[in-house]
């Protein structure tokens, strides 16, 4: 028997098609040339410095006002009444719809609010990253749109756009219940895990209902988790609770943490600098000699090797390598051979095995058996 096409399956993908058609044809560069072409060069010139349309830091009224040696009240009226004069153009509301509708899907799509570098990013694909096309994005947004798309700045959330319909509890509840199993597991987690667990509670099959979204994409989920303060990424990739030393590490000793329980290995003090300015923890560039500093005194790391440190969470003993040795044999059930301590040194220590053996050789604190084996002797 033949299985029935699902017609709101093709009428999905049909609709799919059409918004990403319309995001590669979106161009606010294009649309704002357009509409002030019918403007003269000064008001266009007030217009593009005013909101940074050059690519370039928008201007105060005061700067442009002595650019042009007028007030600072003349520019404030030569902009309203050049955007007044936009508005009134008879091929305005099909210029600007096609922004309204992409706008409006974006948002429709992941739930009503984004955080506005999320919506810019999504909106301008690959031109996301050009300041020039963000500031024209953002001015036609401000100035020339309709009222049913607000840019909000709320405590404890990024910059944000939303749907005037669109409520904040969805995103709060959300970022609350997040924020919750963040606290429970006590430390940094992958994004696929976070949302396995996330997706086991009652909020999220609430706001599936809702928002109708596909659980494996979850866009919403996603919008709302960029839209927070509260938890953020580190430079892994790994979430957390923003204050976290293990997402915002601040301390150097923090940062060669944070390096190290990412390598899972021992490293040298120099690549552990070279690793912290890679990840771009901030604007302070390590340097080589401040870590090593670092690493002697915080008792969270020990030397395993010429300039190379350990994690002591790892299991490593601190010491030099006859307290490594005293503390495998005071672990040990029986004495030991000589091979079976060198190998349980090496394990912790990249020494020679001429230091085991050396080491080995201190009568005062270790002692040979008629077995040739080893226990270490009690002060």
């Amino acid at each position: 028997m033949e299985s029935v096409s699902n017609p709101n399956s093709i009428l999905d993908k049909v609709i799919a098609t059409e918004q990403e058609h319309q995001l590669a044809e979106f161009n606010p560069v294009e649309i704002v040339v357009k509409l002030f072409s019918e403007l003269g060069s000064r008001e266009q010139d007030i217009l593009r410095r005013r909101f940074g349309l050059y690519g370039k830091e928008n201007e105060t009224l005061e700067q442009i006002g002595k650019n042009y040696n007028i007030t600072r009240e003349r520019v404030r009226q030569i902009e309203n009444a050049a955007i007044k004069h936009i508005r009134s153009l008879d091929y305005f509301t099909d210029t600007v719809k096609p922004v309204e509708v992409v706008v409006i899907t974006a948002l429709e799509k992941y739930g009503g609010i984004m955080e506005e570098n999320h919506m810019i990013e999504y909106l301008l694909q690959n031109e996301g990253k050009e300041e020039v096309y963000c500031r024209h994005l953002l001015f036609l947004l401000e100035k020339l749109t309709a009222n049913r798309i607000l840019r909000e700045s709320r405590d404890e959330f990024n910059n944000t756009w939303r749907l005037e319909f669109i409520d904040w509890d969805k995103l709060e509840a959300t970022v609350a219940e997040l924020t919750r199993i963040l606290e429970e597991h006590n430390q940094p987690m992958e994004r696929d895990e976070l949302f396995n667990k996330f997706k086991m509670t009652d909020i999220f099959l609430k706001h599936q209902q809702l928002f109708d979204f596909d659980p494996e994409k979850a866009e919403p989920i996603h919008a709302h988790l960029r839209a927070t303060k509260k938890i953020k990424q580190n430079p892994f990739g790994e979430y957390g609770l923003s204050q976290w030393s293990t997402i915002t590490p601040k301390r150097m000793g923090d940062k060669i943490y944070l390096v190290m329980k990412k390598n899972e290995k021992p490293l040298h003090f120099r690549d552990i600098a070279e690793h912290i300015n890679k990840a771009g923890f901030d604007s302070k560039k390590a340097y080589a000699p401040t870590v090593h500093n670092e690493l002697i005194l915080d008792d969270r790391y020990v030397l395993v090797g010429r300039g190379i440190y350990a994690l002591k969470e790892w299991g490593f003993t601190p010491g030099v390598v006859s307290d490594v040795i005293k503390e495998i044999l005071k672990n040990a059930e029986n004495p030991m051979s000589r091979d079976e301590i060198v190998d349980a040194v090496l394990s912790q220590r990249m020494v020679k095995k001429g230091t085991v053996y050396l080491a080995l050789s201190n009568s005062e604190k270790f002692k040979k058996n008629e077995n040739e084996k080893y226990t270490f002797i009690v002060a």
